[in-house]
Parts: structure tokens; sequence; C-alpha cells
């Protein structure tokens, strides 16, 4: 049942991610949904799980992107990791928490796929531009984080799922 959830809200970021009315509004928005799913299950399914559920979203955006294959399964691992160490003795339940986290999911996230884009494709960012996507990034991705969390808290409830930090290697 688990797969069946983590199947559903990918399929959902991905859909609301890439559907044409975000860019009626505005094509210079953008924000990381799928980045958004590994910040909830790094916060509240935790473990081996969230690393594994990190980089097969990154691997799966890679291939519906046109960027290098495997920049985003690196930066999301490496973000679920970061996400899952730092909130391991926090609760994770509060808006401040969520918003904290979900802040540095995004600072993580932005600079290694910053990084790695300079490194491997000698692309140049200034800082004002690496400070506009940040901050870009923050302004949207942190309020719709608790609505993505409610969501998915619904969801696993209607699925009979319980999430808990300590079911990192439970079978799915």
């Amino acid at each position: 049942m688990f797969l069946v959830l983590y199947s559903i809200a990918m399929l959902l970021a991905c859909v609301i991610q890439t559907s044409p009315l975000f860019f009626a509004v505005d094509a210079g928005l953008h924000v990381d949904l799928t980045l958004l799913v590994v910040v909830y299950f790094s916060l509240f399914w935790g473990g081996q799980r969230a690393l594994c559920l990190g980089f097969v979203t990154g691997l799966l955006q890679d291939a519906l992107s046109s960027e290098l294959l495997g920049l985003n399964a690196l930066s999301k691992s490496l973000t679920a990791f970061v996400i899952y160490m730092l909130c391991r003795n926090v609760q994770t339940g509060s808006l401040m928490a969520q918003g904290l986290f979900t802040s540095v999911a995004i600072l993580v996230d932005t600079l290694t796929r910053l990084t790695m884009m300079g490194v491997l494709q000698s692309h140049t960012f200034t800082l004002p531009t690496v400070l506009r996507t940040l901050l870009q990034q923050t302004l949207l991705g942190v309020p719709l984080m608790p609505c993505v969390c409610y969501g998915l808290e619904a969801l696993a409830q209607g699925l009979r799922l319980r999430p808990e930090k300590g079911q990192g290697n439970a079978a799915g």
C-alpha cells in the first residue's frame, strides 16, 4: 500500500507541476512539487525508504526533463538524507518545523543542482541568479508544504497507512 501512496503522490505532483495552467499564469514562477513530496516522506517516513524515494523521484524527474541524467536523482537523494538526519529528534507535525525543513531542503536541492551543473557543464551562475532562484523557491514552497503534508496524510489515512519515522526498513 505504501507504493500506492508514493505512486499517487508522484503522479499528482508531476501532473500539477507540468500543468499548462501554471504556465498560463506566469512562466517564470516555478515550484518543485516533487521536492515537497520528497520532504514529506523524509519528515514522516524516514530512513532508507526516504533515501530510495528521493533517488527514484529524482530519476523520474530526470527522465521527464532535458537536464543531465542523474542530476535530480543526486540532488533529491542528498536532500532526503539531509532532511532525515536533521529531523530525527524533532516534532515534525508543527508548521514551523515543516517550513524550516522545507527551506533547508530547497537550499540543499538548489545548491546541489547548481554546483553539479557548474562542474559538469561549465555553467557559471551569478550570485543574484542563485539568490533569486532560492528566494522564489522558498516563497512558493514553504507555504505549500503544509498543504502537501495535509493532503498526503489524508491520502495515507484513506489507504490505512500510518506514517512513522521508524519505518525506514519496513516492507511496504
